[in-house]
């Protein structure tokens, strides 16, 4: 749909990416994306995952999913970016190799925070994209997570900490997050004489 020749924003979003909410994914999902995450190629979905289901399940964020690559199609990304929803607060882009997306994204909207998330992959298994991303010049910071699984997750988290400066129903989800992480250690003590009888 549009209107007066403007495209309404649910056009917006199925052009340019996949709104993702607990209730479930695309039409099936509810509520305006808080977090934008995006990535290079849909091989490193798997990885993202862990984000977006970090987002939507422990904390209730929704997000919109995108695939832009600096690499293979400039002007696509740099449209993508430029037009996000408004509604879009915090980013956060994964790339391997030379990794310049999250780079490219902090120069493009300044107005937003960028977390990277570096891909494990390539012939230095991801140093290269991790080095890339945490030695961005002055002026354009990308907030660096580290390779591969902890850094995706650890990215939802800080994202969930920047939308919670605003957001009490947030920073109370952080809380609760930090408890059932608490709770597992909790959980190990209680069983550990039985784990050390098992080493004797």
């Amino acid at each position: 749909m549009e209107t007066n020749g403007t495209p309404t924003f649910i056009q917006q979003m199925e052009d340019h990416g996949v709104l993702v909410s607990p209730e479930g994914i695309g039409n099936a999902a509810h509520g305006l994306p808080k977090v934008l995450v995006t990535m290079g190629s849909d091989s490193d979905l798997p990885l993202m995952m862990k984000a977006v289901d970090t987002l939507r399940y422990e904390f209730g964020i929704p997000c919109l999913v995108q695939i832009n690559s600096v690499h293979r199609d400039l002007r696509t990304m740099m449209r993508h970016i430029e037009n996000l929803p408004p509604s879009v607060q915090v980013i956060i882009a994964c790339a391997g190799g030379a990794a310049h997306l999250p780079g490219n994204i902090a120069d493009l909207r300044a107005d937003l925070p960028v977390i990277g998330v570096p891909r494990d992959l390539g012939a230095l298994k991801g140093i290269d994209a991790l080095l890339s991303m945490v030695q961005m010049p002055e002026g354009a910071p990308v907030a660096v997570m580290a390779i591969g699984d902890a850094g995706a997750v650890n990215a939802a988290i800080h994202a969930a900490k920047e939308l919670a400066i605003a957001d009490p129903a947030i920073r109370e989800r952080l809380q609760l997050y930090a408890e059932k992480r608490k709770a597992k250690v909790r959980q190990q003590n209680q069983t550990l004489e039985n784990k050390l009888e098992s080493y004797s």
